[in-house]
């Protein structure tokens, strides 16, 4: 993206800048000259996609260039290497000293390792950020000691922030929050009090976007604001289980490892139309299973659900609820994808939330990750996965009246092979009565010297096309399609 932008703008500037010279009569300039004709606009916004230390490394081309850099407007100071910690304080102050921009649109600090004597310096730099109304502002501290460096309270005043990351810093509000142009908001690692994400969702009228990784001392989640429109959770620190209460919020995803004493409950979320549940647990099984029911129960009016990668044992608890009597709860999900494969372990629950998902109108499998046993159970629980995959489906059959659409992607021949999703195709196609396109789309390597290993795969994945073209059809419009990566293969 880099280079065409770069390429892009060396076009332009050479096509477009001059149009009052004749370029018929121009003799051709060389590619370095070319670029030192470009408008200072344009070089600064080629620099704005590359390093600073190759942007500082363009004071030694000529004297044009010696001092080009300073009026960049975009700091995006690189990653500190353990060698450099003791010096990379002084090297930020060199530039930041030599800096001649009115105003720095980017400020970027990453993976710096603070402690308690960095903290005169680090207000120091972020004076100088507010002096240039900084508008993108990443604060990416670390210290294996947990030490917090104090947000100062002129942070809580940037008039101009429009996107703010901070990395093991503290909240401690002793004044109000005012950001008015702030729509991205990204805080993990903090200290950060029920309170203070209160009265920052006050402060930050057109937020958008929050999302909290690993943060202590928050408790519940309370957004009263309309603006606030998606919500991130990975890794949370709660003490106890907590809640979200946030009635304004149309998309919730949840990410990380989770313990059973703090996965949160939803309180109020009636606005919320996409909800992503990525995340694996922990902990107690009973409390996980019916925190996992309460969960579903508010999820039930959410019309776009993904569910997969560590939210695979979503799956087996939702089957093991099955068994226990506890019902699915009807849901109007109009918009389905699994990442996971279909296993023994994955495919009952998948067939239970098929059933209760009335509403369905597209359904997306990506066969991801290696079948496994996620949720650990004990003997007589493992005893309900052993059965055959085609009665049990049969013995939950039902129609899909509205699910017209179904996409199957993953890599690897054997995951297409597998006889739980075959017997789920199966299924589909018996079942889907207005049925418009099931995709089955195979990512696999194609790189110089597999082609033994090509027409291995290829085999098998004709044999799943026979056995899938076969399957009866519900819907008389209903199209199979094989998108595979060989120019050859045509259905």
């Amino acid at each position: 993206m880099a280079e065409a932008s770069v390429h892009g703008a060396i076009h332009r500037g050479s096509s477009g800048d001059r149009p009052n010279r004749d370029k018929r009569n121009r003799s051709p300039l060389p590619p370095s000259d070319r670029i030192s004709a470009l408008p200072d606009a344009v070089i600064h916004h080629i620099f704005s996609f590359l390093p600073l230390k190759d942007v500082v490394k363009t004071s030694v081309l000529s004297k044009r260039w010696r001092s080009t850099w300073t009026a960049t407007a975009h700091l995006v100071f690189p990653n500190v290497r353990p060698r450099d910690h003791k010096r990379w304080p002084s090297l930020v102050e060199n530039v930041l000293l030599r800096c001649a921009s009115p105003q720095v649109k980017r400020f970027d600090i990453a993976h710096f390792r603070y402690d308690e004597a960095h903290h005169p310096r680090v207000d120091i730099w972020l004076r100088f950020a507010e002096k240039r109304r900084v508008e993108d502002l990443h604060l990416g501290f670390y210290n294996p000691l947990k030490v917090y460096y104090k947000l100062p309270r002129s942070l809580y005043c940037l008039s101009r922030l429009v996107r703010l990351q901070v990395s093991q810093c503290c909240f401690s509000l002793g004044t109000s929050v005012r950001w008015p142009c702030l729509k991205f908001l990204l805080i993990k690692f903090s200290e950060l009090s029920d309170d203070s994400l209160a009265a920052i969702c006050r402060g930050s009228p057109v937020l958008e976007s929050l999302e909290l990784q690993s943060c202590r001392g928050v408790t519940n989640i309370v957004i009263d604001s309309t603006s606030v429109k998606e919500l991130v959770l990975v890794h949370p620190n709660f003490l106890n289980t907590g809640k979200i209460w946030a009635p304004h919020l149309l998309s919730l995803r949840v990410l990380g490892m989770w313990h059973s004493r703090s996965i949160f409950k939803l309180d109020e979320i009636s606005s919320l139309v996409e909800a992503e549940l990525d995340f694996g647990a922990c902990g107690d099984k009973r409390m996980l299973c019916d925190l996992l029911k309460e969960l579903f129960e508010e999820l039930r009016g959410v019309s776009t659900i993904t569910i997969g990668g560590r939210g695979r044992w979503c799956l087996q608890v939702l089957f093991l609820l099955k068994m226990e009597g506890v019902p699915s709860p009807l849901s109007k999900c109009q918009n389905l994808t699994l990442n996971a494969p279909v296993s023994q372990w994955n495919f009952p629950g998948i067939a239970c939330l098929l059933r209760s998902s009335h509403c369905l109108e597209k359904l997306v499998i990506h066969l991801t990750g290696v079948p496994q046993l996620e949720f650990q159970l004990d003997e007589e629980s493992q005893d309900h996965f052993n059965f055959d995959e085609e009665e049990f489906l049969c013995s939950r059959k039902g129609n899909f009246e509205h699910l017209r659409r179904i996409e199957i992607t993953g890599s690897g021949a054997d995951s297409f092979g597998s006889k739980h999703l075959l017997a789920l195709i199966k299924f589909l196609l018996g079942n889907a009565l207005v049925l418009k396109k099931l995709i089955i789309k195979a990512q696999l390597p194609t790189r110089h010297g597999q082609k033994r290993l090509q027409a291995a795969v290829l085999s098998k994945l004709l044999g799943v096309s026979r056995n899938v073209l076969n399957y009866q059809r519900a819907s008389k419009d209903a199209e199979v399609i094989f998108d595979y990566p060989f120019k050859e293969m045509s259905f």
